[in-house]
């Protein structure tokens, strides 16, 4: 890139005698006081030092290259326009990356360098006089951490002097310090990635609008697919049921069962009928014999007459007994038929019943689903707004779209800080915002006399009484300075206290807290715990040689002997063992405790 490649809209020239200095640039030339007729001492040694970091005050930059030329248009007594041409630009001396060290001697001129650690410096010895009088450029390129080049040139100008050979002290000219070429580069990389990103959140924007109006589409055809489907089913089992009930005939069963007894007559009489006609044979046959014994013996003929009575008796017995039997028969089958009857009648009450029962079960149950998806549906269109809408981290002045379900109090699911895995509470709205909520105390539905490994991760709900854990908050304050704001309500009174530094320490040093200056409305009763180590039941780190402070007072706290404030003490309780701040509830409990930090640098 040309460092004369831009066109500068507007020119700022700074007029200094002597010496260019300029924010964290230093360009010189110096003459000796005495002028030397001897050629091996030089006229003059020009400057140019530029220091770490950036001297534009951006530590994000580092300096890659610095350049010093001596310009061929301008003689002695003229000043440029500030538009030299580069042919007209002779290089003097430049160190660089792969040229950080430089130490040699050209064309009468004593020239070294060095480049390290960020920091730059050039020193050339004039040895002609028209050297001492030329003008000179520093020209320093630096780099950001995106790759963006930034090149500033300075302008060391000589003034017009006929009586220079004449005088023996010898005052420099003012140079010119060209940052408005810097500036135009810097506003227009700004300003090409705000586009750019203007561009990808319109882009995902039309994305996210896109992916909703088909979700929205598929749910509703879903929702009609499933309607349609269950009435359809309804309709086939109402169906079906119409058909075993049109089948079901009172009157065609009757007849198809007196079919069957008349059929079940026929066979018995059928039966009967081939018993007379073999009696008869038999008869006939026994008539024959006697007939034929007659004559030889009538005391056999009257034996032979009454075994044929009786037989005829046995007979007709037995067809009488077979006649009744049908008849009872009978009529237990019309009552059988009856009974059918009433218990078919019955049964098409019950299925009636239970067929309008599962009409409207299923209407409910179709209701409840459809309520469901439209519920599952806000759900998740209201969780993808606040997704996107929601700040992501907590930070003072943070602003939000006015959404109708937001809250002054998010919850911030990915941590900005490294290793706090827990979701954190933020308040958008005390003093600008920013504030992370460290512990609340507003229910007691939360016991709060713990062991030092629950203290250590953290316990209770967001949503009520909650301590946010010691590792977590050790891990947030130790990536920076943080502030501690302490909100308390007594006897409907609100007050509050602010320490200006604060951060805990490691496990390894059971979490020490450190505290800045105090001021606020509640009294510094926190004060007189900097410097402590953490405390709990089962781990005492307090100055109290009388036993465990945790334990007589029943909470966990960065203890001494024994305590100015206990806001982990056990909740509503007397006798100074719960949420004590001495300073304003004189030993009594505190209704309402919040400890929130924030970040101030």
């Amino acid at each position: 890139m040309s460092i004369f490649g831009a066109k500068a809209t507007a020119l700022l020239l700074t007029l200094i005698v002597g010496t260019k200095q300029g924010a964290g640039v230093d360009f010189t030339l110096s003459r000796p006081k005495w002028k030397s007729s001897t050629s091996s001492v030089p006229c003059g040694v020009l400057r140019c030092e530029a220091g770490s970091p950036s001297f534009n005050g951006d530590n994000s930059r580092t300096i890659r290259n610095m350049t010093v030329f001596k310009t061929q248009t301008s003689g002695p007594g003229r000043i440029s326009n500030g538009n030299s041409n580069p042919r007209d630009l002779t290089v003097l001396a430049s160190v660089s990356p792969t040229q950080s060290k430089l130490d040699q001697v050209s064309d009468g001129r004593k020239v070294s360098g060095l480049l390290k650690d960020g920091q730059a410096k050039l020193r050339v010895e004039l040895l002609k006089d028209a050297d001492c009088s030329a003008e000179y450029i520093c020209q320093v390129q630096e780099v950001d951490t995106d790759g963006k080049e930034l090149v500033t040139l300075f302008r060391l100008l000589q003034p017009q002097d006929q009586n220079l050979d004449n005088i023996h002290e010898t005052r420099l000219t003012s140079s010119i310090c060209v940052r408005h070429l810097s500036l135009l580069q810097g506003l227009d990389v700004k300003l090409a990635v705000m586009e750019k990103t203007s561009e990808r959140l319109e882009t995902k924007l039309n994305s996210l609008e896109t992916e909703f109006q088909d979700k929205i589409i598929n749910l509703e055809r879903s929702m009609q697919d499933k309607v349609s489907t269950n009435f359809q089913k309804m309709n086939d089992k109402l169906c079906q049921l119409e058909s075993k009930l049109s089948a079901i005939d009172s009157d065609a069963i009757q007849q198809k069962v007196l079919t069957a007894i008349q059929s079940r007559v026929d066979v018995l009489f059928s039966k009967l009928l081939n018993a007379s006609e073999r009696t008869e044979k038999t008869l006939n046959g026994t008539a024959t014999l006697v007939t034929s014994f007659s004559t030889n013996n009538t005391n056999f003929q009257n034996s032979i007459m009454d075994r044929y009575q009786i037989l005829s008796d046995n007979v007709t017995t037995d067809v009488d007994d077979l006649l009744t039997r049908g008849r009872n028969l009978t009529r237990k089958i019309e009552n059988n038929l009856i009974i059918l009857k009433d218990d078919v009648d019955l049964r098409m009450q019950r299925l009636e019943s239970s067929t309008n029962e599962s009409v409207v079960k299923s209407l409910a149950s179709l209701e409840t689903m459809t309520s469901e998806l439209n519920s599952s549906l806000i759900g998740n269109i209201e969780f993808v707004l606040v997704k996107l809408f929601m700040p992501q981290r907590c930070e003072k002045n943070t602003q939000f779209l006015n959404l109708p379900f937001k809250t002054p109090y998010p919850v911030i699911y990915k941590s900005e800080s490294r290793g706090v895995d827990s979701p954190i509470l933020c308040d958008t709205v005390t003093e600008g915002g920013g504030w992370i909520i460290i512990q609340r105390r507003s229910t007691g539905n939360v016991d709060f006399y713990r062991d030092w490994d629950t203290y250590k991760r953290g316990f209770g709900n967001l949503d009520t009484d909650f301590w946010l854990g010691n590792e977590n908050i050790h891990i947030i304050t130790s990536s920076g300075e943080y502030e501690l704001r302490v909100e308390l309500r007594y006897q409907g009174q609100s007050k509050f206290a602010v320490y200006d530094r604060f951060s805990l320490a490691g496990e390894s040093d059971n979490y020490r807290i450190s505290l800045g200056k105090y001021s606020g409305t509640a009294g510094n009763s926190l004060g007189g715990h900097n410097g402590q180590q953490f405390s709990t039941f089962d781990k005492d780190n307090d100055d109290n040689s009388g036993g465990s402070c945790a334990k007589t007072y029943t909470g966990a706290w960065w203890y001494k002997k024994c305590y100015d404030s206990n806001l982990n003490g056990k909740w509503q309780a007397g006798r100074e063992k719960g949420l004590n701040w001495w300073g304003f509830t004189s030993g009594n409990s505190a209704s309402f405790s919040e400890m929130k930090i924030r970040r101030v640098k």
